[in-house]
């Protein structure tokens, strides 16, 4: 349930966008009518993009080039990991079958470092050097979407900023965010274990507050004590002992810490040391077992979550998972894949490719949005918790706020132990 994001929305930054929209809207029906008046005079057969739509960037005869924007290096590597490798799997896998509609799909790789300046960088490079038709992301921060929706941009990846509830342009891979909504399925799980007094522990960005304001919210709403609020923890590993000090005197027996990967590590290290004696703990970025492993001992017995997916671990009971596996070790086999947000990126990938099948052969970015926006159920070729749906929802990109369901999965000895099945409540509003 872990968002890494930079400050949301102003007034002015949506309107932008909003006039930027429309205008992408008018040429996708200008764009979607001379398809429809050139596939006439061809006899109904249909055409390319390049033969019937004018130029689209990075789309040829036989071709798509998209650009994957994310921290390839930096203190947000870790949690973001196997993102770009597994999207890449995914179209490996489209492309061994003839790509969509004749056309293979390339992706140009920039890194974003997880740093704001870095990411604008990186998007105008994807847009204006590399001709990326589309992005594909996940990442901590947000600052590239306004320059994107100027463009007409398609995006798709991790909803983890709030252009993925408010830019048509913008479509999470489990459908739009939910940046000021939590989901209750999170405080029951914990009152369940035994918690009975709280440190919420986050980093100062929006999402990651998010998670954590919701947690405090909905926790004081069912009479569990918040002993600890702690919501400037550092990025990465840091001197977490001044912090479980504090944890113990308050008498915290839960954490909940939607956090980055070396953070929550530093956080669980240094309350083992301190002697804190807690019944439940919550820690997002740890279910890559490249993690788990190394830190195994720290975390006996706590949860935490897919990232809106079905586990791995129910390979035997679900053909998707065991699709995904088999598609990953053929294709990206020097990545786990539990790893970070490996089935986010492949999902993703899933996704890009669901809206170039919706824009059909006239491919233009318009006709991508316009498709992908029509689209009421979509579910990561079973890989998702709960369907995605991308219009007649509660968004403001008509999109629905996803989250309702959480998968929970529990340390035990050296493995996850799944759920029999996902948790689900209500999404609830965060005050303030």
């Amino acid at each position: 349930m872990s968002r890494f994001s930079l400050p949301g929305a102003t007034g002015p930054r949506r309107a932008r966008r909003t006039a930027a929209l429309a205008v992408a809207g008018v040429a996708a029906s200008l764009v979607l009518g001379a398809c429809g008046d050139a596939s006439d005079d061809s006899g109904g057969g249909g055409g390319t993009a390049a033969a019937d739509c004018g130029d689209a960037p990075g789309v040829t005869d036989d071709a798509i080039t998209l650009a994957s924007v994310s921290p390839l290096s930096g203190p947000s590597a870790t949690t973001f990991a196997g993102f770009v490798e597994a999207a890449e799997a995914r179209f490996a896998l489209q492309n061994a079958d003839g790509g969509v509609n004749g056309r293979e799909i390339t992706v140009e790789k920039n890194d974003d470092l997880g740093d704001g300046a870095a990411q604008v960088t990186a998007a105008r490079n994807a847009v204006q050097q590399q001709q990326a038709f589309a992005i594909i992301s996940a990442s901590r921060v947000d600052t590239m979407f306004d320059f994107l929706a100027t463009q007409s941009v398609p995006v798709v990846g991790y909803p983890g900023q709030p252009a993925y509830v408010e830019d048509e342009n913008v479509f999470g891979f489990a459908g739009s965010g939910n940046i000021g909504y939590f989901a209750e399925a999170y405080v029951n799980k914990m009152v369940d274990l035994g918690a009975t007094n709280l440190a919420v522990l986050a980093h100062n960005s929006p999402g990651s507050l998010n998670s954590a304001n919701g947690m405090i919210q909905a926790a004081e709403a069912n009479d569990l004590e918040v002993g600890v609020k702690s919501l400037d923890v550092p990025l990465g590993s840091f001197d977490a002992t001044a912090l479980a000090i504090q944890m113990k005197e308050a008498g915290a027996d839960a954490i909940y810490a939607p956090t980055l990967t070396d953070s929550s590590v530093s956080v669980l290290r240094a309350a083992q040391q301190q002697g804190v004696d807690l019944k439940a703990v919550f820690v997002s970025s740890v279910y890559d077992p490249r993690v788990a492993d190394q830190i195994s001992e720290f975390i006996q017995g706590a949860i935490t979550t897919t990232l809106a997916v079905v586990p791995n671990q129910l390979a035997d009971e679900n053909e998707a998972v065991q699709t995904y596996i088999d598609t990953m070790k053929e294709y990206a086999p020097d990545t786990d894949p539990s790893a970070g947000f490996a089935e986010v990126g492949y999902i993703s990938a899933d996704l890009f490719i669901k809206g170039v099948e919706e824009a059909g052969d006239c491919l233009t970015r318009e006709s991508f949005i316009e498709g992908l926006r029509g689209v009421t159920e979509y579910d990561g070729g079973g890989l998702l918790t709960e369907p995605a749906q991308f219009s007649g929802g509660d968004a403001p990109n008509g999109g629905q706020r996803y989250g309702s369901c959480a998968w929970f999965v529990t340390r035990e000895g050296d493995e996850w132990v799944p759920d029999d099945e996902p948790t689900c409540g209500e999404l609830i509003q965060i005050a303030g």
